[in-house]
């Protein structure tokens, strides 16, 4: 009994966190028979060795089991609360939190109650069985109540508009992953970042705060959306079905800390997002390279994490859509089924860009000693060929008005290499093991900023430079770096569990010179560089502009204007999302 209700309450938690299952008698009552009973058979092999042929012991331990349960359930609530609080939509979330509390009041009662029968080893009465088992159907049906009581608001419909197209700065975003402050500010100050310590100088700067959990895709797409996931619904790398459930259902968050990946799903496996038609129909929120064509800026996007799906309004025929597909996706075959004319020709010319390990120039490979650690070459081998790629279009396609680019090498050797760069550099730790990571971490810091000083130096005209982190690195901290050390060993890896803080530099035209951003947010991203090109501001994003990043003369000029929405901007060439270039 205590293991199906704890069973039960999961599955109730399952429904809380996908919106999207629909909460019908069918699969609501065939997921409490599944994982109550999947959860009910583990609990009772696990009681059966104390209570076989001890029917006493079962009777004093029932009490006590359910009370556990109730906890337990009242725990996950709260914690799943917390830890999604911008993966549910508000009401969703509300209306978890107000289940956690009913279920932590009727868990009071339970342990009340048990405590008090067993200090005076009263036996259980026909009331005190009664109120258990009142307890355990309440907790369900307010699971249930609670749940169903939920039903999400109709989307608002705001009015077409159009933005009105003029001459305006050209923008080019380039994202790091992993990157932090705590790594560029001092390597900046000691001369490894010449670039860097410009941007610092004459641009804008600030820690950019993020979110637990650490979902790449969720992460990056609110910094290109300037929406909470909870809006754009871009949940994850991954949908994992369900038909267990329901026919055709998919899974795209699960409940954490219970193990439920292992035993939850039966068996079943994800399926990556570079198959549209597995997203879930929420994903709409438009990116930065889709709202910019619809006010007259032609954008292109290399590699950003969930950039080649996941919105209705970029069609599989579109350039740029199709080139994130079959390049970064190696899904060359299925888009090209879909449009036989354009995308083989996007799909060939892009992978000439692609390299291996063996295949980095040795001068580049250099500054990282005779024998570099592994992960960075083959760090290098996934940012070389984005560089290269970005550098070609903007040299091939002057017309582009925007240009996006992710580069994940960084995160890579973060994540291998972090801990030892922290012991060495705040430390002062002098072990081989220390100085070899805090080195290689501090070349590939130069090797970005090298890149970065060659972007910027082949753009001529007014360009605004965005360089950005969805979330930083950290090195290893609280138990988990005494249990390291207390072994022995020597931590070196970097952590991103949950989510540090990301970088926000700015520099162009109207960036405040040496302005130190304070509270800036993953959705501030995009109102903010809108701002800066002089464009609408829409009204249902999240974020806020954050000014302090702009020159009191540039505020000046430009007053702020808005649109209902970016979704429903006409594109002004007449056509669909907007003109979005490729490669041709």
């Amino acid at each position: 009994m205590p293991g199906s209700l704890l069973g039960a309450q999961i599955a109730g938690l399952l429904f809380f966190l996908n919106p999207d299952l629909p909460f019908t008698p069918a699969p609501v009552l065939r997921s409490l028979a599944i994982y109550g009973g999947l959860v009910g058979l583990a609990t009772l092999l696990l009681h059966l060795p104390f209570v076989w042929r001890r029917p006493w012991r079962a009777r004093r331990l029932l009490p006590w089991g359910i009370t556990v349960s109730l906890a337990l359930a009242a725990l996950l609530d709260w914690a799943h609360a917390s830890i999604y609080t911008y993966y549910l939509l508000p009401g969703l979330n509300v209306r978890l939190i107000k289940t956690a509390s009913w279920i932590s009041i009727a868990s009071l009662i339970a342990f009340y109650t048990a405590l008090l029968h067993t200090l005076r080893r009263r036996p259980y009465g026909k009331r005190s069985r009664l109120g258990f088992m009142a307890l355990v159907i309440f907790s369900l049906y307010i699971m249930v109540e609670r749940r169903e009581a939920f039903q999400p608001s109709p989307p608002s419909s705001p009015l077409p508009s159009t933005a009105e197209s003029r001459d305006r700065s050209s923008l080019l975003v380039v994202g790091l992953e992993g990157a932090t402050l705590e790594a560029v500010l001092p390597l900046a100050e000691q001369g490894h970042l010449p670039f860097l310590s410009r941007m610092l100088q004459e641009g804008a700067h600030g820690r950019l705060a993020s979110f637990p959990p650490n979902n790449e895709t969720a992460l990056w797409t609110t910094l290109a959306s300037g929406k909470y996931p909870y809006h754009h619904r871009a949940l994850g790398q991954r949908a994992y079905a369900a038909d267990h459930l329901m026919p055709g259902a998919r899974l795209r968050l699960l409940p954490l800390g219970v193990g439920f990946r292992f035993w939850g799903l039966l068996g079943a496996s994800g399926t990556g997002s570079e198959n549209a038609d597995d997203l879930p129909a929420g994903s709409e929120s438009l990116r930065l390279w889709e709202i910019l064509p619809k006010m007259g800026l032609p954008a292109g996007v290399v590699g950003w994490p969930g950039g080649t799906g996941g919105t209705d309004q970029v069609g599989p025929a579109d350039p740029v859509f199709a080139l994130g597909k079959s390049f970064f996706d190696h899904s060359a075959a299925r888009s090209a089924s879909r449009s036989p004319d354009r995308l083989p020709e996007v799909a060939d010319r892009a992978r000439l860009f692609r390299i291996r390990p063996d295949d980095i120039d040795p001068v580049i490979l250099s500054p990282f000693g005779a024998r570099p650690p592994a992960v960075v070459p083959q760090a290098l081998t996934q940012d070389l060929w984005r560089e290269t790629l970005l550098l070609f279009l903007l040299d091939q396609h002057g017309e582009l008005g925007a240009a996006l680019l992710h580069l994940p090498g960084l995160g890579a050797v973060s994540r291998a290499l972090f801990g030892g760069y922290a012991k060495m550099q705040f430390e002062g730790a002098q072990h081989r093991d220390y100085v070899q990571a805090g080195e290689a971490l501090t070349r590939y810091y130069s090797h970005l900023d090298g890149f970065l000083a060659d972007l910027w130096a082949r753009q001529p005209g007014r360009t605004i430079l965005v360089v950005v982190s969805a979330y930083g690195t950290s090195g290893p901290r609280g138990l988990r770096r005494i249990v390291t050390e207390l072994a022995g060993g020597r931590p070196l890896e970097g952590y991103v569990e949950d989510s540090p803080d990301g970088i926000l530099l700015l520099l162009g035209p109207g960036i405040e010179g040496g302005a130190v951003l304070t509270d800036a947010e993953l959705v501030d991203v995009v109102p903010t560089v809108a701002y800066g090109l002089g464009l609408p501001i829409a009204r249902d994003l999240d974020g806020r502009i954050l000014t302090e990043a702009f020159e009191r003369a540039f505020l000046a000029r430009h007053p702020l204007t808005f649109v209902p929405s970016y979704e429903t901007l006409r594109d002004p060439s007449g056509g669909g999302i907007g003109t979005v270039r490729s490669l041709r």
